[in-house]
């Protein structure tokens, strides 16, 4: 969803900044399917992302979720923090980005099969995102 290999410290926050508002969009509402060129999922979306059981690993086990304010909320909160953050931030952005992808993971293994795309896409920028900051040997093994 972005181009490699930001020139300078400001490139690489708003070029970050960028990914998570767009993925923040595409997950926001049914016209969010548009963006990922699955406008046909549209009519699905609120069935889709109206529950989650939860992930074993995170804090929202017990519970569950609801993917249309967790996932919007999740994007939006790392476009601000890649906004302002550096170095140091990215460490703990890498830990949320991961968390991300257990999310996508077992999202894509509870809802319907048609929002596949929508979850490959959105597991690649987030798997393109640890490469740029450098933080990707932990998800590539899995």
């Amino acid at each position: 969803m972005g181009r490699q290999g930001a020139q300078t410290e400001t490139e690489l926050r708003r070029l970050r900044e960028r990914l998570y508002r767009r993925l923040a969009a595409v997950h926001a509402g049914p016209l969010g399917m548009a963006l990922t060129g699955h406008p046909e999922l549209a009519p699905a979306y609120a069935e889709a992302y109206a529950r989650c059981p939860g992930h074993p690993e995170l804090p929202c086990r017990a519970a569950g979720g609801v993917p249309a304010v967790c996932l919007p909320r999740q994007f939006e909160e790392l476009a601000e923090s890649a906004r302002r953050g550096g170095e140091r931030r990215r460490k703990s952005e890498a830990h949320r980005i991961r968390a991300l992808l257990l999310c996508v993971d077992l999202l894509e293994s509870t809802q319907p099969t048609s929002f596949a795309p929508v979850w490959e896409l959105t597991r690649e920028a987030l798997r393109e995102d640890l490469r740029r900051i450098g933080a990707a040997d932990v998800v590539e093994a899995g």
